[in-house]
């Protein structure tokens, strides 16, 4: 069931006309009605509700007596509302449920009304609009949703520098902080990133860059076929996908120790331990039938995974890894490109820690690793740290987050809660740093001491007697690939404003190498040579063997930020020498053009991508036989 509550100064309803065909019969009672000093309460019976709908109407009167007795209403009108919710109950279900939550009101001696299920109704209203007049509520068994809000959630903020120095700000006085004036290009960013975070942001209705280019580019595309929010990828995006997803598991996972397992995309919702998990992160679900739900952000399948396991002290930290496809039905208006989508990919890990001590060890090895690859992979220098602490926690773990912090050499913001809202304790961010001012969180170390006692996660201590885990360290490289594609591509085509070409990461592009050969008939043959010698070193290398102009041919490579162009003629032919247009070092006016021979970079290009992951090109080597994804508008 979802509610909404708003307390009004006046409400007025009339009955007009039926909206379905088993609309409950009017009667003088709920045809119409008027209203003073009122809680209204919006309601969607869900197909959940049916399933236990003594317990959903116990917990629904509870939550609304709690609110109507805070504001000092006079009287509670139920008012049957079906756009809460897109699982709405049959009409006989949710007229049963309805009116026995108005029987259970009048049994509390409320004044409480019911208006008719079933019919479009007119109504106005006039909201008190003091701060607790307009309330949602989610509710399921065992699970009430109560949406915290950003700006009350945090009570204390404290800006920490490079150095591990605190400066301790307000929502009032942040911009005076002392540490703002200090010359570092972090410190900025850092400023920045507190902005965004202390002030109303003001929406300039300017469309991400990213959308452009990631069609531009032929990488991931929206897909009208679908539910909004979910994305087809092109064989360019699904490459630079899996290269993520290879620097995830290879470079990070692995190396930290963890054990790669996978678990199904459709959860019960009748598990209590999964509800709360549910209820606790207030996200929004995708439901299926039978009180099924798609895999949501909460881990729903890594706690009940280990639980069933054995192991013993010698074994901890148990660390286990997953490449996790998640949910969340986000509202169509909060969509926006790749960086709030409603399916995405999601690298998932896990520690589940013996005692606090063994926790904060793998928490700072865990930030240590997730730095290099913010450096790596997304933003090179341009990204800052945020945190969102419980206050009795910031005091007990200063010692950690000043290490981190010193250790990363990156500033960090942190948020204070009077208390946990969430089943963790304190959690670090990782936040890419936009030329346009704007962030995005890529990667995230959480403390969870809400979990093991949960989900019953035990180990055999020493003496052969089972206990609980202390603490879990849950950890996203990527919490969201696309958010991760889309901070690539913002930061690509912030070079721009500096005078350089947009460009990814050489590991990462999907082409690496673009060879142009003068005369196809004369010199196609060697550029497939020197193509195929550079594959031998993992180079993923095109040959433009169309009947086009040099000059065109070079300038589509430009426009699809090729990293390497090498044009292949009588002259390279003859000298053995390659003229190699370098786009990491070229500008917007001109091109750094290096002179070597194929050897030379060969061994230049290995070292450039030394130790990171690499695969072969998902489409065919030669343009001509590469079909057109995205057909751009003449």
């Amino acid at each position: 069931m979802r509610i909404l509550l708003i307390h009004c100064k006046e409400f007025e309803y009339n009955a007009r006309e039926k909206a379905v065909d088993d609309a409950e019969e009017l009667d003088e009672p709920n045809k119409a009605g008027k209203f003073e000093n009122v809680l209204v309460v919006f309601t969607s019976v869900e197909k959940d509700d049916a399933k236990n709908p003594e317990n959903i109407v116990e917990q629904a009167s509870e939550e609304i007596l709690e609110v109507f007795r805070t504001v000092k209403a006079k009287s509670i009108l139920l008012y049957p509302y079906a756009h809460l919710s897109s699982e709405l109950a049959g009409a006989s279900d949710a007229i049963s449920i309805l009116r026995k939550l108005h029987s259970r009101l009048l049994e509390k001696d409320v004044e409480t009304h019911r208006a008719a299920f079933g019919w479009y109704k007119s109504f106005s209203i006039v909201n008190v609009g003091h701060p607790l007049a307009e309330l949602s509520r989610s509710i399921r068994p065992g699970v009430v949703e109560k949406p915290v809000e950003k700006k009350d959630k945090f009570h204390r903020f404290i800006v920490m520098d490079e150095d591990g120095v605190e400066y301790e700000v307000s929502r009032d006085d942040w911009r005076s902080c002392e540490a703002f004036n200090k010359p570092s290009e972090r410190m900025m960013m850092l400023e920045r990133f507190v902005e965004n975070e202390l002030e109303e942001k003001v929406g300039k209705g300017v469309e991400p860059s990213h959308i452009l280019n990631m069609r531009k580019l032929e990488l991931v595309d929206y897909c009208p076929e679908s539910d909004v929010g979910n994305m087809k990828w092109y064989p360019n995006g699904i490459l630079l996908k899996d290269l993520i997803m290879d620097y995830a598991f290879k470079n990070i996972a692995l190396p930290w120790g963890a054990m790669k397992m996978q678990n199904p995309l459709l959860y019960r919702t009748d598990v209590e331990a999964i509800r709360q998990l549910q209820g606790e992160f207030h996200e929004r679900d995708y439901r299926v039938e039978d009180g099924l739900v798609l895999r949501f952000a909460s881990d729903p399948g890594a706690f009940p995974f280990i639980q069933k396991t054995v192991f013993t002290y010698r074994n901890m930290p148990v660390k286990v890894y997953e490449e996790a496809i998640c949910f969340r039905k986000e509202q169509k208006g909060e969509l926006t490109g790749l960086m709030r989508v409603r399916n995405f990919w999601m690298t998932d890990m896990h520690a589940f820690c013996r005692d606090e001590e063994q926790a904060s060890e793998e928490y700072l090895r865990l930030s240590v690793l997730f730095g290099g690859l913010m450096d790596n992979v997304i933003a090179g220098g341009n990204w800052v740290l945020g945190f969102e602490v419980v206050e009795e926690y910031y005091e007990k773990y200063r010692w950690l987050f000043k290490r981190i912090v010193t250790s990363l050499r990156v500033p960090a913001f942190f948020k204070l809660m009077r208390e946990m809202t969430h089943y963790y304790a304190f959690k670090n961010e990782f936040q890419a740093i936009f030329p346009n001012g704007e962030n995005l969180q890529i990667s995230t170390v959480q403390w969870d001491v809400k979990n093991g006692e949960r989900f019953n996660i035990c180990y055999y201590d020493a003496d052969g007697v089972k206990k609980p885990v202390g603490v879990i360290i849950h950890a996203s490289s990527f919490g969201s690939v696309e958010r991760a594609v889309a901070a690539m591509l913002e930061n690509a085509a912030g070079r721009v404003s500096e005078g350089r070409p947009p460009m990814l990461p050489v590991w990462l592009s999907p082409e690496q190498v673009r060879i142009i050969p003068v005369d196809v008939g004369k010199h196609l043959e060697q550029s497939t040579r020197v193509a195929e010698r550079l594959e031998k070193e993992g180079a993923r290398v095109g040959v433009d063997d169309r009947s086009l102009t040099v000059s065109k041919r070079v300038a589509e490579a430009k426009t699809h930020w090729i990293p390497f162009i090498i044009v292949y003629g009588d002259r390279e032919e003859q000298s053995g020498t390659l003229r190699i247009v370098v786009r990491e070092e070229s500008t917007l006016e001109k091109d750094r053009v290096e002179e070597m021979s194929l050897e030379e970079f060969a061994a230049y290009f290995r070292r450039k991508v030394e130790g990171m992951p690499t695969r072969p090109l998902y489409v065919p080597r030669e343009l001509s036989r590469r079909i057109v994804f995205v057909p751009m508008r003449s």
